[in-house]
C-alpha cells in the first residue's frame, strides 16, 4: 500500500536584498484544483450559425497570481515606513491585495522564485518516483487510430 498524502512542509526561498519567501513545499489536491479554477475565465464562443457555447480558457495573468497565492505563506517584505506587510495566516484576498501593493519588479521576482520552486519540486517528485519503483516508468503515449 502506498502513501498518497505528504506531510505539510515549507521552504524558504531567498530573494535579492536579503528578502525571503516562505512557501508550501507542495500543494494538496484541493489547493491544486483551486489554483486551476482561479487560473481560468469563462468565455462565450459563437459559431457561424449563431449558437453561443460557454467555454473556459486559461487567463495568463490570473494564472500567475493564482500560483503565487497558492504557494505563498509569508515573506519578509516591508512597506515604505519599514513595517512588515503581514500576509501569514491571511485569506487569499488579503495576500492578493498585498501582491498588488508591492512594486512590479518585486512581484516578478516573487513569481519567478515560486515558478522555479514549483519546477524543482516537480523534478524532485519525478526522481522520487523513479527510486521508489527502482526504474522509471514509461510516459503516457497516445495510440494512433486508423
Amino acid at each position: 500500500m502506498s502513501i498518497r498524502v505528504r506531510r505539510p512542509a515549507t521552504e524558504r526561498l531567498m530573494l535579492s536584498d536579503g528578502d525571503y519567501l516562505v512557501v508550501k513545499q507542495d500543494l494538496t489536491a484541493g489547493e491544486y484544483r483551486e489554483l486551476m479554477r482561479a487560473s481560468t475565465r469563462a468565455i462565450t464562443v459563437t459559431t457561424d450559425a449563431g449558437a453561443a457555447t460557454p467555454q473556459i480558457e486559461l487567463d495568463p495573468i490570473a494564472a500567475g497570481v493564482a500560483m503565487v497565492v497558492a504557494y505563498l505563506l509569508d515573506w519578509s517584505f516591508a512597506d515604505a515606513d519599514g513595517n512588515k506587510i503581514a500576509i501569514a495566516d491571511q485569506p487569499p484576498a488579503v495576500v492578493r491585495a498585498a501582491l498588488d501593493y508591492i512594486d512590479g519588479d518585486a512581484y516578478l521576482e516573487v513569481q519567478t522564485a515560486i515558478q522555479a520552486h514549483q519546477a524543482a519540486r516537480a523534478a524532485a517528485i519525478a526522481e522520487e518516483k523513479k527510486t521508489r519503483s527502482g526504474a522509471s516508468s514509461p510516459g503516457r503515449t497516445l495510440t494512433s487510430v486508423g
